[in-house]
């Protein structure tokens, strides 16, 4: 069960990193947990036990980035590619809330 990315080519950077999201729909219902893999200004791929598919728009936190959402854009057995529909900065996204900006 693939659904691959389509016209939109990855760009820009990505961390490889190990974080936790915990996924809503529009609505605000909790989705589940999501364990972030990569991420970078623009997007990131999630693991998780999702009945996602492409083009569903999914809510989140990420520490110091703030509430964001995004639309799937790739859906590969239990991965999920999500397009933020605004642009991060990767850094603040995994810094803790009240965390101290430097580190």
């Amino acid at each position: 069960m693939t659904d691959n990315q389509g016209d939109n080519p990855r760009v820009g950077s990505r961390d490889s990193l190990f974080l936790l999201a915990h996924l809503r729909d529009v609505e605000g219902k909790d989705l589940g947990k999501a364990v972030i893999r990569n991420l970078s200004a623009t997007g990131m791929l999630v693991e998780g036990q999702f009945s996602l598919k492409r083009g569903d728009i999914v809510r989140f936190a990420l520490g110091q980035a703030g509430e964001l959402s995004g639309e799937v854009m790739r859906v590969e057995e239990g991965r999920y590619g999500i397009h933020f529909h605004r642009e991060i900065d990767p850094a603040a996204a995994r810094r803790r809330i009240g965390g101290k900006p430097g580190r």
